[in-house]
């Protein structure tokens, strides 16, 4: 975002971002929450409650390959720093890093949430070492509006989290209130927006976006900055074959636990050879435009429905074209391309609502 501003960040961009990032967690959070707030079930779960099976199988395609995609993300950029710091080839340490993934994605809940907690913690001292190694000279915000680049920022900011939003409920399943599912959304948007401020600050002091090379060629951090890189993204890329293999296996239910993990860890890792890292910004421009208004429709029947309003199914025209507009205005370049998306499948949410108003006061009975 930095590099896109050549400079500092709007405070709107991350302002904006953030607001639409907690819209987006908290919508479709909602339905993972115990009863009456919510359903208490996984995406998996609730899917067909909201959608017909051609609309759960186009879900299933779309996520798996966004879990896909971030498989990559995660273990290209954690592979490069393995590699940076034990002197193997890059490929190397990236199929070392998946393997790892992958075996531990077949461990315990238990184990899995220990190495989460601790690889996290990773993730927060590698931003702490940036701030206090590589603070810049000048401020890494600014008031300044940015124009067409903090849409943007926005949308960037959005598909950083749409995956994640979509799947939410298998993730707030099983909370009791709203209330927690709020302090759970403040938890992933605040630290977010945090570590975003920091990456923006690391462009100011080096004007570069690889981590990888900036922390190797830090005095005093290239001993293990890397290493914390490595750590830090092992416990999202654990939500990648968790999170994929429920989507997978959503639409085609006589796939395996183990078949659908691999789906996502074997192509993810040929991704991550090839550094799939380095388009981070392309990739969640994509996702910005595809998954989220999905949600719009979801969060707004699933809003309906705790108002005791007649469940009604969704249909595929209430999401679909307005991710495959969105999309096609993505691949066209137009930073607008997301909320467009969004202001899309809204209208047709209400063309759906208002249909089905007509129909139920038309019926004689």
């Amino acid at each position: 975002m930095a590099d896109r501003h050549h400079g500092a960040v709007p405070v709107l961009a991350f302002a904006g971002g953030a607001a639409l990032m907690a819209l987006l967690l908290l919508g479709q959070g909602a339905l993972g929450v115990r009863p009456p707030y919510g359903e208490g079930g996984t995406l998996t779960e609730v899917a067909p409650r909201y959608l017909g099976r051609s609309g759960r199988a186009v879900l299933s395609v779309v996520l798996g390959v966004a879990m896909i995609g971030w498989f990559g993300f995660n273990v290209g950029l954690g592979g490069a720093s393995l590699a940076s710091v034990t002197g193997l080839p890059g490929p190397a340490g990236a199929l070392l890093l998946s393997g790892a993934v992958l075996a531990v994605s077949y461990a315990s809940p238990r184990l899995g949430n220990r190495i989460a907690v601790g690889t996290t913690l990773a993730a927060l001292g590698l931003v702490a070492v940036c701030v206090a190694r590589l603070r810049p000279a000048t401020a890494p915000v600014t008031l300044e509006p940015g124009g067409w680049n903090t849409a943007a920022d926005i949308a960037a900011m959005a598909g950083y989290v749409s995956v994640f939003a979509l799947r939410a409920p298998d993730f707030s399943r099983g909370l009791a209130s709203r209330r927690d599912l709020g302090w759970c959304v403040l938890l992933l948007v605040a630290p977010a927006v945090a570590v975003g401020v920091a990456g923006a600050g690391v462009w100011l002091r080096t004007g570069s976006t690889d981590v990888v090379a900036v922390l190797a060629g830090t005095p005093g951090v290239a001993a293990y900055g890397n290493l914390f890189v490595a750590a830090a993204v092992f416990a999202p890329a654990l939500t990648t074959t968790y999170s994929g293999a429920l989507a997978l296996r959503g639409g085609w239910p006589a796939l395996s636990s183990t078949a659908a993990m691999l789906v996502v860890a074997v192509p993810g890792a040929l991704l991550a050879v090839a550094r799939f890292d380095r388009l981070l910004l392309p990739w969640l421009a994509v996702l910005a435009a595809t998954l989220p208004p999905l949600i719009v429709p979801m969060a707004t029947e699933a809003w309906r429905r705790r108002r005791g309003r007649p469940a009604r199914p969704l249909p595929v025209w209430t999401w679909l074209p307005a991710g495959l507009v969105a999309t096609a205005m993505t691949a066209a370049g137009l930073a607008v391309a997301a909320v467009t998306g969004l202001a899309i499948a809204t209208l047709a949410t209400a063309a759906h609502i208002g249909l089905a108003t007509r129909v139920r006061d038309a019926d004689p009975t």
